[in-house]
């Protein structure tokens, strides 16, 4: 799935079962000297896989990515946003926005954790198995986004028909940050993109 708009580039794609020649063949001598270094075949094709789909998006806009003292991934003049699942990785870039995603599948664990993310007065917005994987994202958006804080219980999260509205509980002010989100059979995803 690929979404372009006035605000970001998105694409979200199913991992193939092994790595393709093309991921590696757009991917710079450092770049692929350090997919060397990563001994699982898996962790290499994440290294990889978003790579070449940056690379597809943004064509000579592209540069490499480097990691923030926070290890999120950035790149010179553009902000960007990378998630992996099991099956699944995501990308997003920010047209003079910043931006976050978080790609999750649908899967039973979330219900023996829910406790540590989910807060009283989202119970009623969020109480399916597909509700929290939904609700687990959008707190992933926000952190990405804000680096705030890694405790989920300080994310608020409220949903209407067509976004998702989150705030940042442990800050003076809480600032809302609207959420755009999408419910596939397998998985959901959930991007933000804010003005820089």
């Amino acid at each position: 799935m690929r979404i372009e708009n006035s605000e970001i580039l998105l694409w979200v794609e199913e991992k193939p079962a092994e790595l393709p020649q093309h991921y590696l063949s757009v991917l710079s001598l450092r770049e692929q000297e350090e997919m060397q270094k990563i001994p699982n075949k898996n962790r290499q094709l994440e290294y990889a896989m978003p790579r070449f789909m940056l690379r597809e998006l943004l064509y000579n806009s592209y540069s490499e990515i480097i990691y923030d003292s926070n290890g999120k991934p950035t790149m010179a003049n553009q902000s960007i946003s990378i998630s992996h699942s099991k099956n699944y990785v995501a990308v997003i870039v920010g047209k003079n926005k910043t931006v976050a995603v978080d790609v999750e599948e649908y899967r039973e664990q979330v219900m023996n954790v829910a406790h540590k993310f989910v807060l009283a007065e989202e119970k009623t917005d969020f109480n399916s198995l597909e509700d929290l994987i939904l609700l687990w994202s959008a707190k992933e958006t926000l952190f990405k986004l804000t680096n705030a804080t890694p405790d989920f219980k300080k994310f608020r999260v409220k949903k209407t028909d067509k976004h998702l509205c989150g705030e940042v509980l442990n800050e003076g002010v809480a600032k809302s940050i609207k959420m755009s989100y999408f419910r596939g059979e397998k998985y959901c995803l959930v991007w933000t993109a804010s003005p820089i």
